[in-house]
């Protein structure tokens, strides 16, 4: 009697390529380094004036001097404090407010209108009526943030109640659903991507503000230090902090955006 001998396939796992796998920070790595690449080769063959324009690498030697003399870390935790403050501020604002907008017809014929007039304003021209309410200091730059951060979350968070899929909703009705259940198990979690892009909108209006409230109202921090190399002419050290608080929102951004994708990734495809 001959043993039985299974002839059936044995599954190959199958992995996508390394490229592919990686594909997103491969090619920004390597955009980033073409710039660098061609700003620094610009400026040695005097394609573009290097006293004003720097190079890669006398902005590393700058940057080295700084993390070492120019109290760095103390400037940024400055600039992070204020950010937070005030980031955290709009989400605490924004997204309950854009969530009632979005069912409430009532509420957005009412509180609209001052709103958007409030959202188109430039945060520039309300720097100064903040200094005189809040006066020079960490207030006034919390505000701005806030104030830069708060409109774009509350307008996705908005959009995206509105849009939510009427399918969704005629099925919860049809099931006996109250007002509340749809709100919280269909109305909520339908527009957390669009809640997620306002987020990431926020990021950078709210990185941008802190920047500008300390150039104008604060002592320190990194607008404050942009500011003061740029009256100087010291090229080398203002884009050691301007590269910092880009790296800082695209960071940000960037773990918004993961986040985004993931909520995505849960959302069955039509």
């Amino acid at each position: 009697m001959t043993a039985l001998t299974s002839t059936a396939p044995v599954a190959r796992i199958h992995r996508e390529p390394f490229f592919k796998r990686h594909h997103r920070p491969i090619v920004s790595t390597l955009s980033v380094l073409c710039f660098l690449l061609l700003w620094e080769v610009a400026a040695m063959q005097g394609w573009v004036n290097a006293r004003f324009t720097s190079q890669p690498t006398q902005v590393y030697k700058a940057a080295l001097v700084i993390f070492a003399k120019d109290d760095f870390a103390w400037h940024c935790g400055v600039s992070f404090v204020s950010f937070a403050l005030g980031f955290a501020m709009a989400l605490a604002v924004s997204i309950p407010l854009g969530l009632y907008l979005g069912v409430s017809r009532r509420g957005r014929l009412f509180i609209e209108p001052p709103l958007m007039a409030l959202y188109t304003a430039p945060r520039i021209v309300l720097l100064p009526i903040l200094i005189v309410w809040l006066g020079i200091g960490l207030g006034s730059k919390v505000a701005i943030v806030f104030l830069g951060a708060v409109f774009p979350i509350m307008v996705n968070t908005m959009a995206g109640v509105r849009g939510a899929d009427h399918r969704l909703l005629t099925a919860a009705r049809a099931f006996g659903a109250t007002r509340m259940d749809i709100f919280l198990k269909v109305l909520v979690p339908g527009s957390l991507p669009a809640i997620l892009m306002g987020v990431r909108l926020g990021v950078g209006r709210g990185v941008l503000s802190v920047v500008v409230g300390e150039m104008f109202v604060s002592e320190a921090g990194i607008g404050h230090q942009i500011m003061t190399y740029g009256q100087a002419m010291q090229f080398n050290n203002l884009l050691v902090y301007a590269f910092t608080i880009s790296l800082f929102g695209y960071g940000l951004t960037v773990a918004v955006r993961m986040l985004e994708d993931r909520i995505r990734s849960w959302r069955p495809s039509a």
